[in-house]
């Protein structure tokens, strides 16, 4: 019998923790109208071995492009050997044919988990439900269980400084905007590469979930910078009525 009800009934925490204590294995799905978003996450035994988020997938494949560990062309003959017939994930393959070590696929695979994971345990609405079906077999070298009970209490610290930051970023439908330049000297402006990105999208229409989206990082990542920003005056946040108006 699967396991499954509203979010409002049972937090996304207390899933994962009964999954987690009953060792299930399986495919747990969380589907949320109000985001227009769903994502699914797998268990072998009670740890997490896989996540996808269908809005912000976080490919391993991307990651690992974005990296630089490997190249456009090498993620390109790793799925043409999948659409060839070849059933093995995409890291398997890089691991097979020599192009990355297994300790990076591990690496970037737990990235993969963290991040789907952590948005998820974000959503207090919504629809959950879990099916009981075999682990997938997966070569040793390649295979990644990340536990549980860590994701939970990692999950919980970032809930709680999404807590601290409630007053200025409220939750991911907010939009930022570059603040008016004030009539004084201009002082110059120090931020890190990933700072620099997320400047870059704030065009006054984009809330911060899509910013998420589009950078392909996780929203609790996004809040912060923005966070940050709004501290040190260099944006300011859309008011609500007008992003409302222009809905």
């Amino acid at each position: 019998m699967p396991i499954e009800g509203p979010l409002k009934e049972l937090g996304i925490h207390d899933v994962f923790q009964l999954l987690d204590l009953s060792r299930k294995s399986g495919v747990l799905k969380v589907f949320s109208q109000e985001r227009e978003n769903e994502g699914a996450v797998y268990f072998d035994s009670g740890a997490v071995v896989a996540a996808t988020m269908k809005s912000n997938p976080h490919l391993l494949g991307t990651l690992l492009e974005n990296s630089g560990k490997v190249t456009a062309a090498d993620l390109a003959q790793a799925t043409a050997m999948q659409r060839a017939g070849d059933k093995r994930r995409v890291g398997e393959i890089l691991v097979a044919n020599g192009i990355v070590a297994a300790r990076d696929i591990d690496r970037y695979m737990r990235q993969q988990i963290e991040t789907v994971v952590f948005d998820l345990m974000s959503w207090s609405e919504g629809f959950f439900s879990f099916a009981e079906e075999p682990p997938r077999p997966i070569r040793k070298d390649t295979a990644v269980k990340v536990s549980t009970e860590s994701l939970l209490m990692e999950g919980a610290r970032r809930i709680d400084e999404w807590s601290r930051m409630m007053d200025r970023v409220p939750d991911g439908a907010v939009v930022p905007k570059l603040a008016p330049l004030s009539g004084g000297p201009q002082s110059f402006i120090d931020l890190l590469p990933r700072e620099w990105e997320v400047l870059s999208l704030l065009d006054g229409e984009s809330n911060l979930r899509h910013i998420a989206i589009e950078l392909a990082i996780s929203e609790f990542d996004v809040a912060r910078i923005i966070y940050g920003m709004l501290t040190t005056g260099l944006i300011e946040l859309v008011p609500r009525t007008e992003t409302v108006a222009s809905a």
